[in-house]
């Protein structure tokens, strides 16, 4: 009996294994294998060019909450230092197909990698239309390139004009709202102006507060614009102020403005940030910043990066949707810690700058900033330009003569629709 007992139990147990065996096989006369149904990662590959500290918030925190709320979608960063070689290896791989998938992009650079047909075009998703909205106007149209949208801002940046305290104190004035105010109280006082240098980040926001004007409103033409006579009148005033001594392009910017030798330099953010919280109390003893003057509804040159998708990227939905994530609210604000201005103007950064009070300046200037030229010739453009204005003070070529010539380059390089 009990042998027989043992028998039937070790045939039940035998009958399932081989049923639980056979669960995954085929039915006899069924010739396609019935396969498993697995999910697997999207892997995206992104290159960016963010500092130490942005990395460390991007790593530790930004990348462990997005990949909680879309488990499927692997995001493997990649950190590049910002130069011109990194350009080049983007358009290299992209040429060829292969990653990165999602790139942080010089806002200057878009237009031209665009044109080269290596980058997808976000405008084609179906909420684009929707999503737009949230972002501030002039950088999303840094990404406008011939009729779509290749990217949409991720972070952006401008100047603040930084002033001696004690020269401003002596001159009895408080920081000037207009460039007109600015040059009278140095003329006033012989005070100097340290511009950065004669590129257009360096001096364009000169320029056009004082009436000059690069290009037509279509980035389409420079003759009639540069080589007009308010921009002639513009780059005589810098020149005169120039002569006089009253503006310099040389020397430690930074440290003559702190110990008052200039009266004021325009730099961005990182003029503060680069140094720890204990130095930036001692520089804001001697230091007034403010927003840079205003002009013709325009204050200083607007910079800043771009989200972009190679054309190559083969999970182009799961791209879009860690761009749209990381250009969404919390993303943005999580960012802000590190300096970075957002692009979404729905980011409450009420109290987010208490600990760094320096930033605000910069805030209240991003409505009224203005985009350099958005177009693929870019880098020409201001080759052209900063080599012309630099003839133009070594007094080597007369200021008419000068934009005369630097317009008719520009116009032929915009005609020629190609660039370097």
């Amino acid at each position: 009996m009990w042998g027989l007992q043992h028998k039937i139990f070790y045939s039940l147990v035998i009958g399932i294994l081989l049923l639980v065996g056979c669960g995954n096989q085929t039915i006899i006369g069924n010739s396609s294998p019935a396969v498993e149904s697995k999910l697997t990662k999207e892997q995206i590959i992104f290159w960016h060019t963010y500092n130490e500290a942005e990395t460390h918030i991007f790593e530790t925190i930004i990348l462990p909450l997005f990949e909680a709320e879309y488990p499927m979608i692997e995001v493997k960063p990649v950190r590049h230092h910002y130069n011109m070689q990194l350009r080049s290896a983007i358009i290299s791989r992209a040429s060829t197909g292969k990653p990165p998938d999602v790139i942080r992009l010089d806002i200057n650079w878009t237009p031209a990698i665009a044109q080269l047909d290596l980058l997808y075009p976000v405008s084609e998703f179906e909420d684009f239309e929707k999503l737009k909205g949230q972002y501030y106007e002039a950088p999303l149209q840094s990404n406008y390139y011939n009729g779509k949208y290749y990217g949409v801002p991720l972070n952006i940046f401008t100047k603040a004009s930084i002033y001696n305290k004690e020269l401003l104190e002596a001159s009895k004035e408080d920081p000037p709202k207009t460039m007109d105010e600015l040059i009278d109280i140095v003329e006033r006082n012989q005070f100097v102006i340290s511009m950065d240098h004669f590129s257009i980040w360096g001096s364009l926001h000169y320029f056009y507060g004082l009436g000059g004007q690069l290009l037509d409103h279509n980035y389409t033409k420079a003759t009639g614009y540069l080589d007009s006579e308010n921009s002639v009148n513009a780059v005589l005033k810098l020149l005169d102020l120039f002569q006089k001594g009253n503006l310099v392009t040389h020397g430690n910017r930074w440290f003559n403005v702190l110990d008052g030798q200039n009266f004021v330099i325009d730099e961005g953010p990182w003029f503060y940030s680069s140094y720890s919280l204990e130095q930036i109390t001692s520089i804001n003893k001697v230091t007034v910043a403010a927003p840079f003057p205003i002009s013709n509804g325009k204050r200083a040159i607007l910079g800043g990066e771009n989200i972009v998708i190679s054309k190559a990227a083969k999970h182009k939905d799961a791209a879009w949707t860690f761009i749209k994530w990381l250009t969404d609210i919390d993303a943005q604000t999580h960012m802000a810690q590190t300096g970075l201005m957002p692009t979404n103007k729905y980011v409450n950064l009420s109290g987010a700058f208490d600990e760094t009070p320096y930033y605000q300046p910069y805030l209240d200037s991003v409505s009224s900033a203005f985009l350099p030229p958005s177009v693929p010739q870019f880098e020409n453009i201001n080759e052209i330009y900063s080599h012309y204005l630099e003839l133009i003070f070594l007094e080597n070529i007369s200021v008419e003569e000068g934009l005369s010539e630097a317009a008719k380059e520009i116009d032929e390089i915009l005609l020629s629709n190609s660039f370097d």
